[in-house]
């Protein structure tokens, strides 16, 4: 992880990353170094070597960890003052880089912005003693791109499970569409659901080593029907039955912890529909709907690749939406997934949101989410993978409409 960090550094043209670390304060020191330190750490990352200031309270700690890397340096102090010194070590070492990095956020996203105000305001001062000393000159940028990188690339066993979990989250969708019934009320959908995903999981937990799981979010499913539909995507289940005629839509997710301690989440989409007496598909209109988003999706899927900019893809698969003579959707086309519900990095979204001028990461995964925000309108959301060649769903993605007799 470290040697990512470092390539990352060189792509970013960044010198140096500096993190400050104070009983696990920093979950990218604890991720790359050691999440077993409680007294105030200090990493410094550059494109070639690595320093880790430690408390002697700590040093059994960090030497216990054994590190095979040659450039990786552990310095430990005693002192505030002895600290001190090790800093302008370090710095003079590093031959007093002219820009530092520090983990806080730009774009008002807590999940990078690490550092609190307070704590930026005292590790600054910390930091600039040898510059000025020295009478030289220090940028502080934020260190927001290289941890959105680090974050949205997903190692080969998260990808593997991810894809397994995704057609599980599938197949829970599927089989609560299947027992359906009109009259049910949202409520009573999203209850069955639960139930559905309980006996699912039952099934495959101990063959997939997961010792754990849980709906993806505090409100999960969300379920809405008919005029409903219309609703923001947020909106929670309420009593109003299914109705033959009526859409309806599931956002549904789950989160799985493996015996590895890996913990991974799902989120995804799906539509259906609920037939009238005498019918045996859906009508044109709410079959126009469903195919729009498909189309939507898979055009978007087309542009997902490495570098693209998080907007690019919006437009792409919003145009598809408007151009179909519907309305525009209040929300974003997508956003980052695995992690958590929503991981930090690439937004799909508006050019006016500044993670959406982020590019997207290689084997990164990520939400398409369209939505037709009318009453018996529809959305549908697919998970995808991030490839040179264009996005690869997770699982099989929705091509038929949901029938509800």
């Amino acid at each position: 992880m470290l040697k990512k960090a470092q390539d990352i550094l060189k792509k970013f043209s960044k010198d140096v990353w500096v993190m400050y670390n104070h009983e696990n304060s920093d979950r990218y020191f604890c991720k790359l170094i050691s999440d077993n330190l409680a007294t105030s750490s200090i990493c410094f990352i550059s494109q070639t070597k690595v320093y880790v200031l430690v408390n002697e309270l700590d040093s059994k700690n960090i030497y216990d960890l054994k590190y095979k890397d040659e450039n990786l340096h552990i310095i430990v102090y005693s002192t505030n003052s002895d600290l001190q010194e090790k800093i302008e070590d370090v710095i003079a070492d590093l031959k007093f880089p002219k820009e530092l990095s520090f983990s806080y956020s730009t774009m008002g996203d807590k999940n990078i912005d690490v550092l609190g105000h307070g704590e930026f305001i005292s590790f600054s001062k910390l930091i600039r003693k040898p510059y000025q000393k020295y009478n030289k000159k220090l940028k502080i940028s934020s260190a927001e791109k290289i941890m959105y990188e680090l974050d949205s690339e997903k190692s080969d066993l998260e990808i593997s499970r991810l894809k397994i979990l995704a057609t599980i989250t599938n197949k829970i969708l599927e089989r609560t569409f299947n027992n359906l019934k009109i009259g049910t009320t949202e409520v009573q959908i999203a209850n069955l659901t639960r139930q559905i995903a309980q006996e699912v999981m039952f099934e495959v937990m101990e063959k997939l080593k997961i010792v754990s799981y849980d709906m993806a979010w505090d409100n999960c499913p969300i379920v809405l029907t008919g005029a409903n539909l219309a609703k923001g995507g947020h909106s929670l289940p309420s009593d109003k039955k299914l109705l033959k005629g009526d859409t309806i839509y599931f956002d549904f997710g789950i989160k799985a912890v493996f015996s590895d301690g890996m913990v991974l989440y799902t989120d995804m989409q799906r539509m259906g529909y609920a037939l009238k007496n005498g019918e045996k598909m859906a009508p044109k209109n709410i079959q126009n709907i469903f195919e729009t988003l498909v189309n939507s999706i898979e055009e978007g899927m087309d542009y997902t690749k490495p570098g693209i900019k998080g907007y690019v893809v919006d437009t792409i698969v919003r145009q598809k939406i408007t151009k179909a003579g519907y309305p525009d959707y209040n929300h974003a086309t997508g956003h980052p997934v695995g992690r958590q519900v929503h991981d930090s990095g690439t937004i799909i979204t508006l050019k006016g949101a500044k993670r959406s001028r982020i590019g997207l990461v290689e084997n990164g995964i990520y939400t398409l989410e369209p939505r037709i925000n009318i009453a018996n309108g529809g959305s549908i959301e697919e998970m995808i993978l991030v490839t040179k060649y264009g996005g690869i769903p997770l699982c099989d993605t929705q091509k038929v409409l949901y029938l509800v007799k």
